[in-house]
This record gives structure tokens, sequence and C-alpha cells, in this order.
């Protein structure tokens, strides 16, 4: 896949610094990715994505990023949008066996009740000493799916968008609150029923995966929910498709090459990184491994927190670097000219900015280095930067067509009372005109708007040459121009 396609510069997904380095870690990173392509085709920048996703979740209980006092987690939610029957499903099938070999609980959303996702409360009869019932009953929380740390797949994500439905609107403000910092009060889940309240704090990582709906652009516009996860989109082409095939068939009845690393030797791999970040967390905290296991998760959440300048130092040139990945992001949305594009771009660095810190945690975790260096953040930058252009392209190229079809509502819904409207002939064009107060008027009642509206957009028409001003004595037609 080629990612910035929309200009000459374009980036194959093994140009990537953090896929092409001669470190060990950077040699892990194609093996894995060589072998996601054994079962999703042409999907290399999903499979960097799901590294991100598989590691974040590893080390999410151990690793915490300091932002003036802030502490953010190293989770990755990835939002990916493309066409059906283009390797989406199959990719979380490669995650789901890599998540299982790491220890890792997966569980896939098609749907439920709140009580699903954020607990219940059921009653227990209490006995005596003797075993009999005592008539009496206490409550026990079953806790939901977002509650602990695990990943959790929503195969088609679009039915979170279903805006007639108040419970997928219900799910939404939910997932927003699992995709807060851990350990922060919003990411607390809360619902307060008639025998108790249930209080679910979540770990979960979240991997969703759609078509493209077909108002994706009044949620991503409008909506706070994308500006929380790492959207991801892309337009599978039919010559891509085509080449898909060929590569699956010619696939038929041929094993896997011994030279590509089996699931078991990834998650060894990843596992060796995420005990060697464990390991530093509990030397700072002066614990042994069972002495962690036994802490609750209030308590563990804590010493990440305490420790979380030991467990990582900053490089030399580790802010240097982040500020330049900075400036790289802002001048792209500097360049934008659609207002509403522009301010819905803004509204998703913050963002940007959390998983480049977060990204660069995760390389020099893979890279096996306690330190985060500026080439971390580079290799970082490069990935978040691209993602971020194709997205501005994406929004820029769907805001067109949205504009384009306005448009011509519009000027169909002028056409409409323009017609309804008794004409006359202009003497010096020959063309038909109609009074420019009866077009005013007829437009606002056929559109249920008052005249001063009418009158403002008719001068839109007149100023984009759709239509044209002619006098008539002191009288003022309009001549359309279809």
């Amino acid at each position: 896949m080629l990612l910035r396609t929309q200009t000459d510069t374009t980036r194959k997904w093994n140009d990537y610094a953090l896929v092409s380095s001669d470190y060990e870690g950077s040699k892990f990173i194609r093996n894995y990715i060589e072998r996601f392509n054994t079962v999703s085709f042409y999907n290399e920048y999903a499979a960097i994505m799901s590294y991100f996703f598989v590691m974040g979740q590893l080390l999410a209980p151990y690793m915490r990023i300091p932002i003036h006092g802030i502490f953010i987690d190293c989770r990755f939610h990835l939002y990916w949008i493309q066409q059906s029957r283009s390797g989406k499903s199959v990719a979380y099938e490669f995650i789901s066996k890599i998540l299982k070999l790491c220890g890792i609980e997966t569980e896939l959303f098609s749907g439920g009740s709140d009580a699903g996702l954020i607990g219940s409360v059921k009653e227990v009869a209490l006995y005596d000493e003797d075993g009999k019932p005592t008539g009496q009953v206490d409550y026990e929380v079953v806790p939901g799916v977002l509650n602990g740390y695990k990943s959790l797949l929503f195969d088609e994500a679009s039915i979170l968008l279903n805006d007639q439905k108040a419970y997928f609107s219900d799910k939404i403000l939910y997932l927003q609150q699992a995709m807060a910092p851990i350990g922060s009060e919003t990411n607390v889940l809360v619902k307060h029923l008639a025998s108790a309240s249930v209080k679910t704090p979540s770990g979960v990582s979240l991997w969703m995966t759609t078509f493209p709906p077909k108002d994706i652009m009044h949620h991503v516009l409008e909506k706070g929910f994308f500006q929380r996860v790492f959207l991801y989109q892309n337009d599978v082409s039919l010559e891509t498709r085509h080449t898909t095939s060929e590569h699956r068939l010619s696939g038929a009845y041929k094993p896997v090459p011994d030279k590509l690393w089996k699931y078991e030797d990834l998650a060894e791999y990843m596992v060796q990184c995420r005990d060697e970040v464990k390991g530093r967390l509990l030397e700072a905290a002066g614990l042994t491994e069972s002495e962690w296991d036994e802490l609750k998760d209030g308590e563990r959440e804590e010493l990440a927190v305490k420790h979380a300048y030991q467990i990582f130092k900053a490089g030399p040139s580790y802010h240097a670097a982040l500020l330049n990945a900075l400036d790289d992001y802002y001048g792209l949305v500097r360049s934008i000219a659609d207002d509403e594009i522009k301010e819905t771009a803004i509204s998703f660095l913050p963002n940007v900015e959390n998983y480049t810190c977060i990204m660069a945690n995760l390389i020099a975790t893979t890279m096996k280095s306690s330190v985060i260096t500026a080439e971390h953040v580079m290799m970082a930058k490069e990935i978040i930067y691209d993602n971020l252009y194709n997205t501005i392209i994406w929004l820029e190229q769907k805001q067109s067509v949205k504009t384009k079809k306005r448009a011509q509502a519009e000027l169909h819904s002028w056409r409409q009372s323009f017609n309804k409207i008794d004409k006359e002939i202009h003497p010096k064009t020959g063309k038909e005109v109609v009074k420019k107060a009866d077009l005013e008027a007829r437009y606002a009642t056929q559109n249920s708007v008052s005249v001063k509206t009418a009158k403002r957009r008719l001068d839109k028409l007149l100023e984009n040459n759709r239509a044209e001003r002619h006098m008539k004595g002191r009288v003022a037609y309009i001549q359309m121009n279809w």
C-alpha cells in the first residue's frame, strides 16, 4: 500500500524508519508485518497499527506517560474505515491469536445492554452456618465487558454511529469514558441501580472496523468520538483488489514459508518486551512478582504512576523531536483551505500529540530501550504524519462532494421556484426573467424560510454567476443560468 497517494510524494510501508532500521526491534516489526500479510493482504499500514494495538494493551497495566503532571496510558484505540471484504475481519483474527498467546483476553461486541458493557448487580441468597437459607439476600456485582484489561472488537463499528437509536448514542459515551486515561476520574464508568451502584474502571483497548458509512462526515465533523481514537481511512482500488485476489488464490495448497515467524514466536518477543518494562517497575517499587499479583488494581495504578519517571527516561533530544513533530502537524493543518475541515483537524491534534508520545514509548519498548530517544519520536512521527495527511485529504474530498451536492440541491430549489412564476422576456437579452421580489417570496414560502434568508441565498447565486440581475425601469428581474 502507498501512503500520501494524492501527491507526487509517496512512502511505502517498508520505507518507515520503524521498519527499515537495523535494530533488532525493527527486524521484529518486519517479521510481524510479513506474517500479518499472510492473513490480511496489502494492509501493511493496518499491520503497523495492530502492532501498536497489541503492545499498548500488553503494557497498559505498567506504563504511564507523564505530561505536565497528567499521566496518560499507552493503549491504542483504532477506528479503521475500509471497504467490505478487504481484509479487516481476518486482520483481527490475526491480532486475536497474538493477544491470546500473550495472555490477553479478547471479546467481540455485537450488541448488548448497558449492563453487558458496564456491569450489573445480581441477588445472592444468604445461608446460615448450617447451609440453610436465611431468607436474606446480598448483592454481587457482575463486571461488564468494559471492565479490566482486555481487547474489545467491534467488527461492524458503524452501528455505533446510529443516531436514530439512543442505545448506540449511550454506547458512544461509555466508550469515550473507557478511552479516558486509566486512573482518571473520567475513566470510571458508573451506573446507578436500585440496589447498588456499579463502578467499572476500564483498561480496554478498542479495535473498531467498518465499511465507509454514508453519513460518516456528520460524525467526524460534529461528534467528539473521532477525536479520541486513531482514525484510519483507506480506499482499496479495484486494481489492489485484483492483485489481492491473485495473491490469495496463488497460495492455495501452499504452506506458509518456514522463514516466516510463527504466531508463538511473535507473541514470545512481545511478552519479553512487556516483561522488561514490568521488571523495571517491580524493581523500582521493590516488589516481587507474587507481591505484585496480590495488589489491587488501584494499588498497581498508584505504583505505575509513582515510578513512571524511573521506568522510562527521555533522551537529550526527545523534547526537540516532539516539538519538531508538532510543527509538522500544525503545518499540515494550516494548509487546509476549508474552515470546517480545518477546525475538525485542529480538534484531532491533542490526540495526535498523545499518540506521538505513546507510539514513541512503545517503539522504545520494542527496541528494548529504557530511554526514549529523538529517533523513536521520529519513527512515530513519520507514521502519524502520513495518516494525518491522508485523513485531511479524505475529509477534503468528502466535504467537496458534500458541498457540490448541497449546491446542486439549492439550485434545484431555485429552479422549482422560478418555474412556478409567470415569466417575461427581457427586451435586451431575449431570455426568460421573473421579478426578483416574486422569486424571493416564492422561494421563501417553498422552503419555509424568511424573505431575508431568501434574499441572502439569491445574492450567493448572483455572486457565483448562477443568476443574473437585470433592471426594467426601477424593477429588478432575475435571469437564471442553469
